[in-house]
């Protein structure tokens, strides 16, 4: 699995899947993952070279949960996941990942709490990071979508 993490942490909790992604590098070394900060498009290839046949893309997205809430969304539901603050909205990423690699793609959406100018993210962003890492070691997170736990 490859893990392609992006936001600007110049506003606070939109920066969630890049921080996400930089600290799940240093626990995982060697794993496929990416900090696409601001441009996730420019990791595409990259990430494609790593032949992975699952992509998990990491981003804030205001799907009306609660702060530090985590949710999956694949294929058609990619399209209900929310705006994206970035150049390449998660549903144009997935669906240039799937046709080039033929990786299923899913998007780990985490709820932003506060979206203001800062760099540090709020504490139930911050915790779910934490979550987020430690479900993706067992592998228990985003791997079945017919498990509700999986949306929670």
């Amino acid at each position: 699995m490859a893990v392609l993490g992006f936001g600007n942490r110049l506003w606070r909790d939109d920066g969630v899947g890049s921080v996400l992604a930089e600290r799940l590098a240093q626990a995982q070394p060697g794993a496929p993952v990416f900090d696409g900060g601001m441009v996730p498009e420019n990791h595409l290839e990259r990430i494609a070279k790593a032949t992975p046949n699952t992509v998990l893309l990491v981003d804030a997205v205001d799907f009306g949960g609660q702060p530090g809430e985590v949710r999956c969304f694949s294929g058609d539901e990619l399209a209900l996941a929310g705006l994206s603050t970035h150049a390449g909205s998660p549903r144009m990423l997935a669906a240039y990942l799937e046709a080039r690699t033929g990786a299923i793609v899913t998007l780990l959406a985490i709820q932003p709490g506060d979206v203001s100018s800062g760099h540090e993210l709020s504490g139930p962003v911050e915790a779910a990071i934490s979550q987020v890492i430690e479900a993706l070691g067992n592998r228990g997170l985003c791997r079945d979508d017919s498990d509700p736990a999986n949306h929670a």
